[in-house]
């Protein structure tokens, strides 16, 4: 009924569509926390985020201001 070839057969084609065929990794996005100092990869390399609690204020701010900082 079970022929040995067969099986074998069946085995190590089993075995190389297993290892050809790899899933691929879904990369989850997710969004710096405050006070995470975690490393993040982005497209032109990896960064770490720094926070600074600021106090806020009515007044507007210039951009160039707060990026000086």
């Amino acid at each position: 009924m079970f022929e040995i070839r067969w099986i074998v057969a069946g085995v190590i084609v089993g075995m190389l569509i297993s290892t050809v065929i790899i899933p691929p990794n879904r990369k989850i996005k997710r969004l710096p926390q405050p006070y995470d100092n975690s490393t993040y990869q982005v497209d032109s390399g990896c960064v770490r985020f720094v926070s600074e609690e600021v106090p806020c204020t009515q007044e507007p701010d210039s951009l160039n201001l707060l990026a000086s900082k």
